[in-house]
């Protein structure tokens, strides 16, 4: 059950977790549905009823179609217009906003034989920003399907795809949301009934406010709540964030402007993970407001990082100065650790010891503007002392004899 403190949830992984490949039979025949069974909510249920007979499969088959083939109603959703939002003039328009999903979801499964429902709340949807606080009437709505006795979550529309920065509908599927586990879907769902939490005790619109902003990429990562539960953080010029870690995952942090959400410019995020944790670490370059936002994925997978989490933070000082250095690709995609220093601007004429730990490398060497200096190794932990001179300093690392050196970390001395 979900703790109504908050504060413990996610140490332990979700429940009710459902493998994309366990419904890939399914998937394929729902895709292969003919246009001629999709001209009415009954035909459609009749084809999809066929996917199988247990509960489980005739809900994914549900969940696959909608989520394929309605687009979510950008247009209709900025100029607040939103057409014909019942189950049939959704099924014939083929577009809509959440009530859409949610009408034809129900439509459909209920002709299917499934018990299904409507909940309606709120959500940390398009243009949210960690720590944002809710008023008014509610602005989202997904569904709850009675699976095997047990009722479970799905929201069809986020499974669908997102907005993207020009409020531009971009499909993409979404397996988080189909049966999410009640733990996890409470991060950004909180139903105006708070029995379709399916928690007990249910937590608070303010505890729910307070959660952390948690993204697909959190769960499917397999990332943990470690040091920091609250959306909200109170730090002085520098803050480290521990998540704990269940698979081998690359993860890049940086410092965003929560009035604009773009990026600030310079190395002022930087993260490093191992095989049970990863530090996610921040220099606030004045005090003020910001979002430190972290993205991950699979150390083997192949195309970009994807989003993970925000948190917002109140800085109460800043040092511009005080950047972290630049990691390489291979720094992340190596899993390798610095463990000093972790200034990103060294001074000339001062010693620094430089260590780090960098798996499966056979040698790391620091080009320091053309000066070359070898790391002395012990186990996978590599380190010397050095005063770098002005210009850029590089840390190289070579992982096969006969291999060419890749970049992991540079500094500048000034």
């Amino acid at each position: 059950m979900l703790a109504a403190s908050a504060v413990t949830l996610l140490l332990v992984a979700p429940r009710f977790a459902c493998a994309q490949n366990h419904f890939a039979e399914t998937d394929a025949y729902v895709d292969a549905a003919p246009a001629s069974v999709e001209l009415s909510v009954l035909t459609l249920a009749e084809y999809l009823a066929r996917s199988g007979r247990d509960d489980i499969t005739r809900a994914r088959a549900v969940f696959r179609w909608v989520t394929h083939h309605i687009d979510y109603d950008a247009a209709g959703y900025r100029a607040g217009n939103y057409g014909d939002l019942s189950a049939e003039g959704v099924l014939r328009r083929r577009i809509a906003v959440c009530d859409g999903y949610t009408n034809l979801v129900k439509a459909i499964g209920t002709a299917m034989g499934l018990q299904v429902e409507i909940v309606n709340g709120w959500s940390k949807g398009y243009g949210y920003k960690s720590g944002g606080r809710f008023s008014g009437s509610t602005n989202h709505s997904w569904n709850a399907v009675r699976v095997d006795g047990q009722w479970r979550l799905m929201d069809a529309t986020w499974g669908s795809g997102y907005l993207d920065g020009n409020m531009r509908f971009v499909r993409m599927f979404q397996e988080h949301y189909f049966l999410t586990a009640p733990d996890a879907f409470v991060f950004d769902h909180f139903p105006a009934d708070p029995r379709w939490q399916l928690a007990d005790p249910p937590i608070s619109m303010a505890e729910f406010t307070d959660l952390v902003y948690l993204r697909p990429m959190f769960f499917q990562g397999g990332f943990k709540i470690v040091s920091h539960s609250h959306a909200r953080i109170t730090a002085g010029d520098r803050l480290t964030v521990t998540l704990g870690v269940t698979q081998p995952v690359e993860v890049v942090a940086e410092l965003v402007d929560p009035a604009t959400d773009q990026p600030i410019t310079g190395e002022f995020g930087f993260a490093q993970v191992d095989d049970t944790h990863t530090e996610i670490s921040a220099a606030f370059p004045r005090a003020g407001d910001y979002i430190v936002r972290v993205f991950a994925k699979s150390r083997d997978a192949a195309g970009p990082l994807e989003w993970v989490l925000d948190y917002r933070v109140d800085a109460s000082g800043g040092t511009r100065d005080a950047v972290f250095p630049t990691p390489y690709n291979s720094f992340a995609s190596r899993g390798a650790w610095l463990f000093e220093p972790l200034e990103g601007t060294l001074h000339v004429g001062r010693t620094y010891r430089f260590r780090l730990r960098v798996p499966e490398a056979i040698e790391v060497m620091l080009d320091n503007a053309g000066r070359r200096t070898m790391l002395t190794r012990v186990g996978d932990e590599f380190s010397a002392e050095l005063s770098p001179a002005a210009g850029e300093s590089v840390i190289f690392a070579k992982y096969e004899v006969g291999e060419r050196y890749l970049g992991l970390l540079k500094y500048v001395g000034r």
